[in-house]
């Protein structure tokens, strides 16, 4: 048991969302307060956590306003900076086993290759290869906020990707272990696309990611997406 690690002293994370550099208020206050280092603030990356606390408050106190999930925002260069800025400003390590869901915003799918973006996730054994992986149009953070309490935003995202089987509007579900197969092959493919809007979100749209830059190049709106998938058999 040496190696061994009590839950109590875990904070698991569920989802992750990467935006634009943003900084956000935590963060401002805490570079001026002497947290300063060189760095240009490319991405903004955004941890959804459910951590020991948290659970166990939503089942002793079940009020309208708990929330069963904590957000945690940071701003770096790296998905790996980022990941080691957290152990800076908490005594509970960040464990990934259990991520379920990756939203990547529409404009950094733009400006970056999901090669460079997703290459931490490709190669750390935290992450499971069954991890999904979405578009969204306007800040990827909001897809991971919720109005209804004792929900949890990354599980929705995970069961509407379920309901397949009832549209052809929704794609197949695009894991990290098949958009590695992707990226190594050159192959052009689509992402789903995410709207979010005051704690709501729908799925709607697909993001086409090119096979050569691995960027996402262009937009296949509702009519357009269910013409492919009719065409292709969603495969």
């Amino acid at each position: 048991c040496w190696s061994s690690h009590e839950i109590e002293e875990q904070s698991l994370g569920i989802g992750l969302a990467f935006d634009k550099g943003k900084k956000s208020f935590i963060e401002k206050e805490l570079n001026e307060q002497g947290d300063g280092y060189l760095r240009k603030d490319l991405i903004t990356s955004t941890y959804q956590i459910i951590t020991p606390q948290v659970a166990s408050s939503i089942t002793k106190q079940s009020g309208p306003q708990q929330k069963s999930y904590v957000n945690v925002s940071e701003t770096g260069d790296s998905n790996l900076q980022m990941t080691r800025e957290l152990s800076l400003r908490s005594e509970q390590p960040l464990d990934a086993h259990h991520m379920k869901v990756i939203v990547i915003s529409e404009k950094l799918a733009k400006s970056y290759g999901l090669e460079q973006l997703l290459d931490f996730n490709l190669r750390d054994n935290d992450f499971r290869p069954s991890c999904l992986v979405l578009i969204s149009k306007g800040r990827a953070s909001k897809t991971l906020e919720i109005k209804t309490a004792g929900e949890i935003p990354a599980f929705r995202l995970v069961g509407i990707v379920e309901n397949a089987y009832r549209t052809t509007r929704i794609l197949p579900p695009m894991s990290l272990m098949k958009i590695e197969s992707k990226i190594h092959s050159k192959s052009s493919f689509l992402l789903q696309n995410v709207l979010s809007v005051n704690g709501e979100v729908k799925f709607a749209g697909a993001a086409v990611i090119d096979g050569k830059t691995h960027k996402m190049t262009g937009f296949l709106n509702e009519e357009e997406l269910e013409g492919v998938t009719w065409i292709t058999g969603k495969g």
